[in-house]
């Protein structure tokens, strides 16, 4: 929700995380509940781990008592944070162009690793590194594309061809894992049908 950023911004609603001097302003405030909450949490666990330890004969007076105010704080805490995390997933606004701006912003550099990765399958992990790592300081110093540099590269041209690069630099196409586990976690949240 930065300015700087401004890619994803929680649900807006009069009265809800407005600012009283900027009133362009959107705090995000069921994040920040969230975030202090998993910051609390850690410690009330602490707390419960450490009732565990039981020298006292028969769980004699002491550690177990410290339990009592201690889960339903803890319990708290992360109901707090859930109920937080479901209000933004639920009207989270997403401005896919300004993502893509902000990466196109790096001059194809937030790319690197793709490139290096597939060059790498052909020439070895090392020189692929050394050839991406030239190409990446030469982009930046003649304020130039990644992909127009490594394009221009011999060494590059030799293994990987411009449509090649051209996908290699598409950040939809270098996901890793992470669309197989939203897919899981969509498909996790759905009712089941009964048989």
């Amino acid at each position: 929700m930065q300015t700087d950023v401004a890619e994803a911004f929680e649900p807006a609603a009069p009265g809800r995380g407005g600012s009283s001097s900027m009133p362009q302003k959107r705090n995000p405030t069921a994040a920040a509940a969230a975030l202090s909450a998993a910051t609390i949490a850690p410690q009330l666990a602490a707390t419960i781990l450490s009732a565990l330890v039981q020298h006292e004969h028969e769980r004699a007076t002491g550690a177990w008592q410290a339990e009592w105010p201690t889960f339903p704080a803890l319990l708290l805490v992360a109901s707090g944070a859930l109920g937080n995390i479901v209000e933004i997933s639920e009207g989270l606004e997403v401005d896919a162009e300004r993502m893509r701006a902000n990466l196109e912003s790096t001059g194809g550099l937030v790319m690197a690793e793709a490139v290096s990765m597939a060059l790498a399958a052909r020439l070895g992990k090392q020189e692929a590194h050394a050839i991406i790592a030239e190409a990446s300081k030469k982009a930046i110093a003649e304020k130039k594309n990644l992909e127009e540099v490594l394009t221009a590269d011999a060494r590059v041209r030799a293994h990987l061809q411009p449509a090649d690069l051209e996908k290699l630099f598409e950040p939809l196409f270098y996901q890793g894992m992470s669309q197989i586990f939203i897919e899981r976690l969509v498909a996790s949240s759905q009712p089941r049908t009964r048989r």
